[in-house]
């Protein structure tokens, strides 16, 4: 018999040369590591929302007693927006991210703080759009984009998604001349209800509800701006402004503008969205806050308290500086 017992430990150690990594490779790694940051945050999102939908089951059911056993068990299944963006974005690759995790962190936080009733409009059907849907799982999240094959597909690809597509009447080489337009035209108010505004940079042909509901969060995050013939985000953003304006007073409303840096956005944010409304600028996303009119200074006021600075030299895109049509009835 023996008295002890001799363990014998035995380590491999593979010796490798580390290479340079090239410009291309290196590239690869940087967008693997944004898709795997990317990814952790969806996980770690999609399972605390999980387990807190199986605690609030539980505790339902423990104070529920005329249900039966097969109601009252919570469900283990997921579903289906959360699987649907599990599933969309494990299976895309990375250059398909048009936002960063610090823009993609901001919005989700605005978002999370509303629920579980936040009211969502987003202009623009991107590679976000599941996560937007599905962070919002409890509220009402409705999509507005340009084109009508991409809205069609997307409601056949996501049962009970909202989405609506809306013929953009402006384009960017306009984006100057609509400035001063907006101006003279009494029509292109701050407050009033925009399915019967005539004003050009309202958007007024959406579905009625759109211009009922109180919105919470609203992100410009389209149509096209890059080209003189593109629609540009001119009439989102003013949209926008008169929708948050528009609510009963002592509303807010947290409006996000993406491409920030580019001159369009940037100068009618500013004109109708305001800089004192500014909260934040994160990476190329612009965070406004901004409250309801009072009811008594409807009738005389701006967007703004502060004159914007329509004075400085207004060179966007350009495909030659088209007319706006202002003396079009």
């Amino acid at each position: 018999m023996k008295s002890s017992t001799n363990t014998n430990l035995i380590l491999f150690h593979h010796h490798h040369h580390h290479t340079p990594l090239t410009s291309k490779s290196a590239s690869a790694v940087a967008a693997a590591n944004h898709h795997r940051l990317l990814f952790i945050l969806f996980i770690s999102f999609f399972t605390l929302l999980f387990y807190f939908s199986l605690f609030s089951s539980s505790l339902h059911s423990t104070t529920t007693t005329s249900h039966s056993l097969s109601s009252s068990s919570p469900s283990s299944s997921l579903s289906p927006p959360i699987l649907a963006a599990l599933l969309h974005y494990t299976s895309s690759s990375p250059p398909n991210i048009s936002m960063s995790f610090s823009e993609l962190s901001a919005i989700s936080t605005v978002i999370n703080s509303k629920s579980p009733t936040c009211n969502l409009l987003v202009f623009g059907l991107t590679h976000e759009s599941l996560f937007w849907r599905s962070i919002n799982l409890k509220g009402r999240t409705v999509f507005v984009d340009e084109n009508p094959y991409a809205v069609s597909k997307f409601e056949q690809s996501n049962p009970g998604a909202e989405a609506y597509d809306v013929v953009f009447s402006t384009k960017v080489s306009q984006a100057g001349k609509l400035l001063g337009y907006y101006k003279t035209r009494p029509e292109c108010r701050p407050v009033q209800n925009l399915l019967f505004s005539d004003c050009k940079l309202g958007i007024n042909d959406l579905p009625n509800f759109v211009y009922e509901i109180d919105w919470d969060v609203i992100l410009v995050d389209g149509p096209r701006g890059y080209a003189g013939d593109s629609p540009g985000r001119m009439a989102p953003i003013f949209t926008s402004a008169v929708l948050a304006k528009s609510r009963d007073s002592g509303k807010k409303t947290d409006i996000f503008v993406h491409e920030f840096g580019r001159e369009i956005e940037r100068v009618y944010s500013e004109e109708f969205l305001c800089e004192e409304n500014l909260i934040e600028v994160v990476g190329d996303l612009g965070h406004f806050v901004v409250a309801a009119e009072e009811r008594k200074n409807q009738s005389n006021s701006g967007f703004c308290r502060n004159s914007t600075k329509l004075s400085e030299p207004f060179t966007p895109v350009s495909s030659g500086d088209e007319e706006v049509g202002v003396d079009d009835d």
